[in-house]
C-alpha cells in the first residue's frame, strides 16, 4: 500500500485531467538512463540495482520508482511512503524533467495543486486507520 504517483509529459500543461483530449499523445520523459539520471539528481539515495525499479530509501521515507522496461520512457510511477517534505523532490522532479504529476488517488495535478501533499496525508491517515484497526482486532 502506498501514495501513487504517475508522471508524463504531455504536448502541453494541463490543469485537470478533463482538459485533455482523447486524442493526446505522450512525450518521451526521456532515455532509461536520463530518467534514472533525473531521479538520481533529486533523490541520491536511490538503488538502481535493478534498473527499471528504482528504491529511494532516506530518513524521509521510501519511494519505488517503476520505470518500466520502454526505452524510451513513456512514464514513471511513484509508489510513496513517506512524509510531506519527499514532494517537494517530487515537484522539483518535475520540473527537471519538464512533465506534470497525477496523483492516482484523486486525477489531481500536484503541481496545480494550493496542497500537493493533501494525498500523500489522507494516504498516511487512512494507513494508521487500518493499521489502528488491525491492533485492535
Amino acid at each position: 500500500m502506498a501514495w501513487d504517483v504517475s508522471l508524463f509529459k504531455f504536448s502541453q500543461r494541463y490543469r485537470t485531467l478533463e482538459e485533455i483530449p482523447h486524442d493526446e499523445r505522450l512525450s518521451d520523459l526521456g532515455s532509461l538512463k536520463e530518467v534514472q539520471g533525473a531521479v538520481t539528481a533529486v533523490f541520491p539515495e536511490t538503488d538502481w540495482t535493478d534498473p527499471h525499479w528504482g528504491i529511494f530509501d532516506s530518513v524521509l521515507g521510501s519511494i519505488e520508482f517503476n520505470v518500466g522496461t520502454d526505452d524510451p520512457v513513456q512514464s514513471l510511477g511513484l509508489h510513496v511512503r513517506a512524509g510531506d517534505a519527499v514532494v517537494d523532490g517530487i515537484l522539483l522532479l518535475c520540473e527537471q524533467m519538464d512533465c506534470q504529476a497525477i496523483d492516482v488517488g484523486d486525477g489531481s495535478f500536484l503541481e496545480q495543486s494550493d496542497d500537493p501533499a493533501r494525498g500523500l496525508q489522507k494516504w498516511r491517515a487512512y494507513r494508521d486507520q487500518i493499521l489502528t484497526q488491525g491492533k485492535t482486532s
